[in-house]
């Protein structure tokens, strides 16, 4: 499977992943409901206007009363027959759409494993917000977001107890990113995962780099005090190969076709994103939880 970036701030994927089963936040009733009202408020004025849409000049009112245009108020006329009364099915459609969304908000939340021991993973297993990452170690967006964003998200909230990422990965470009990620898998076997990425990232690697290779990986791993011997052998272990494919897999049922790719308690985010962006789903997420901000 291969990628090349584009301007969106993600690695574009293949086309093939199957379409998402689940609508967008935000969408639907409520979205259709506001131009559905514009429309009728824009009807009645102009029905308002042409004398009610009739041709027949307008009766007369009888000698003994007096006109309404005299002692009513036009405005509050038009402002009558502009009142819509609301619709029980409508709102409660929209009530059933919004506990829909909740709904598939808390089950991928429920995709952070939490686990304590899990090396890939920076931060409390009990933080109140978990962030998911897919990446991959050749996406140039995935280091701009490791580089410039993750750093503060981690000095601001991992390290006050408010956040957890865990990784997972999703080597779109190609055999060398898949050979990079079984790399971050050997590294997390010692306990180095951090470590590793950090390096990888620094260099800002891309498909095609004549430096790149199997004898790169090694020479990261020295570098990182690892046993090299071990991290080696590691990158031909079909287990740690079926653990990237599971976070792989799972990406593409999410219908996640770039990276970095996020859920942020549930929240899904494409693309290397404004450090803001992350700042705001984090600390809504906290305040969400019952938890308080620093």
């Amino acid at each position: 499977m291969t990628t090349e970036p584009d301007e969106s701030g993600a690695g574009d994927a293949s086309p093939t992943v199957a379409a998402p089963a689940t609508s967008q936040p935000g969408r639907g009733l409520r979205g259709l409901l506001a131009p559905a009202v514009v429309l009728l408020v824009v009807a009645a004025l102009a029905i308002a206007a042409m004398g009610g849409g009739s041709d027949e000049p307008a009766a007369a009112p009888p000698a003994d009363e007096p006109s309404p245009a005299a002692t009513d108020d036009p405005v509050d006329d038009i402002a009558d027959d502009l009142v819509v009364e609301p619709d029980p099915d409508a709102e409660a459609a929209q009530e059933q759409e919004q506990l829909d969304e909740e709904a598939v908000r808390q089950q991928l939340a429920a995709l952070a494993t939490r686990d304590p021991d899990d090396p890939r993973a920076l931060g409390d297993a009990d933080a109140p917000v978990v962030m998911i990452e897919w990446a991959d170690f050749f996406c140039p967006f995935c280091g701009v977001f490791a580089r410039e964003t993750e750093t503060v998200l981690i000095e601001r909230y991992v390290e006050s107890g408010l956040l957890r990422i865990e990784w997972r990965d999703l080597p779109f470009q190609g055999e060398e990113a898949l050979l990079a990620a079984l790399g971050g898998q050997a590294a997390a076997e010692q306990d180095a995962f951090w470590g590793y990425h950090e390096a990888m990232f620094a260099e800002d690697l891309r498909r095609g780099d004549p430096r790149f290779g199997r004898d790169f990986l090694l020479e990261v791993a020295g570098n990182l005090d690892l046993d090299v011997t071990a991290f080696d052998a590691a990158l031909d272990d079909p287990e740690l190969l079926e653990r990237v494919q599971t976070d792989a897999l799972l990406a593409q049922a999410l219908n996640f076709t770039g990276t970095p790719a996020f859920l942020v308690e549930g929240r899904p985010v494409v693309g290397a994103q404004p450090l803001d962006v992350f700042v705001n789903l984090v600390e809504n997420a906290v305040v969400e939880a019952g938890a308080e901000l620093p």
